[in-house]
């Protein structure tokens, strides 16, 4: 009876396993139906004062014309059940932030609901901001300004 539940449970799992990553599947088909972003500053979560989001559209765009660099800000209400990582990923895959080829883009989603951030560097700027600098902008300004429920 013992060894026939061993193999019960051994053979359950790669089915287990084809579940969670169709799972994660669908909640990845969530994030995707968010549209291509028409301007720099997509404020979904409506969070962004009017003055500020202008004068990031006009910085960003500004960056974009002098260095082809692309950067996109997103605010959201929550990810749901996505890890806000995966979220960013697909995301940032989906919309080809950048100069094609390059792989010059920047999506910094902010989730309001989910106290949570992520920035997402294309592969051609990782020399330019490191996981490293990244990491020390979200600890020094986002954190914070999250605990200050900001």
């Amino acid at each position: 009876m013992n060894l026939r539940s061993n193999l019960l449970r051994r053979n359950g799992y790669p089915y287990f396993g084809l579940f969670l990553a169709f799972l994660c599947l669908c909640l990845i088909a969530e994030a995707q139906e968010m549209p291509v972003p028409q301007r720099y500053v997509e404020d979904r979560a409506n969070i962004v004062s009017d003055a500020v989001e202008k004068g990031l559209n006009g910085y960003l765009q500004e960056l974009e014309q002098k260095t082809g660099a692309q950067m996109i800000v997103l605010t959201i209400d929550t990810t749901g059940d996505i890890p806000i990582e995966t979220y960013a990923l697909e995301l940032a895959a989906k919309w080809k932030l950048g100069q094609k080829g390059k792989d010059n883009g920047v999506l910094v989603v902010f989730a309001r609901n989910d106290r949570a951030y992520r920035i997402e560097v294309g592969y051609g700027l990782e020399g330019i901001l490191p996981d490293s600098f990244c990491g020390t902008v979200g600890r020094i300004y986002f954190v914070p300004n999250f605990q200050k429920g900001h």
